[in-house]
């Protein structure tokens, strides 16, 4: 299941973290974001490792711009067990069609989201900001419905999109760079 951190994964975790910060600070505000696709693809793609470290660097590079709470705690270990429960695809994700990656990870980014709205609402309501009782975990849970929402129905066109863009690059344009490359050589004229 591990995953070298060879030059082509450490580029494309790279690349990932800088696509989740800015779009995430682009769209952010009703909580639709790019974070569960980049993190789902990054735990599928590069393994454990890299999963997590994408996850947890998306989030504290974009918390770090607009702000977060005492919430961080949960928020950021949410974005660890993503990363870090999406490295199970990894294998298939090399060995399967892109279109059946696109479908696997797409309902694998919908869990993570309601995990992610179960375990971070869990922790508004354990720091107080509800009653500690069933009814005030229950109202924060129905609180936070329109978040869950809005971060579904985001993740339900950002995560095939991403996915797939992800997998196509990831697998194809190394390949097509190297190409591209040794034909410039060839064409090229040679200076004595």
């Amino acid at each position: 299941m591990m995953k070298s951190f060879n030059k082509k994964n450490i580029i494309t975790a790279v690349i990932l973290i800088v696509f989740a910060v800015i779009s995430r600070m682009v769209m952010h505000g009703q909580n639709y974001e790019t974070l569960t696709a980049t993190t789902v693809l990054a735990g599928a793609l590069l393994g454990p490792y890299l999963g997590l470290l994408v996850g947890l660097g998306s989030v504290i590079g974009t918390d770090m711009f607009i702000g977060n709470s005492m919430i961080f705690a949960y928020t950021w270990s949410a974005w660890a067990v993503i990363g870090l429960s999406n490295a199970l695809w990894s294998k298939k994700v090399v060995k399967t069609a892109i279109w059946k990656n696109s479908a696997i990870l797409t309902g694998s980014g919908i869990i993570s989201v309601i995990f992610f709205y179960l375990w971070t609402n869990f922790g508004v309501w354990q720091m107080g900001w509800y009653s500690y009782t069933f009814s005030g975990l229950m109202q924060c849970y129905v609180a936070a419905l329109p978040f869950l929402r809005n971060q579904l129905v985001g993740n339900l066109i950002t995560l095939p999109v991403v996915v797939t863009v992800g997998i196509i690059t990831y697998r194809y344009l190394p390949e097509v760079l190297k190409n591209i490359w040794q034909l410039r050589k060839k064409t090229l004229p040679k200076i004595h």
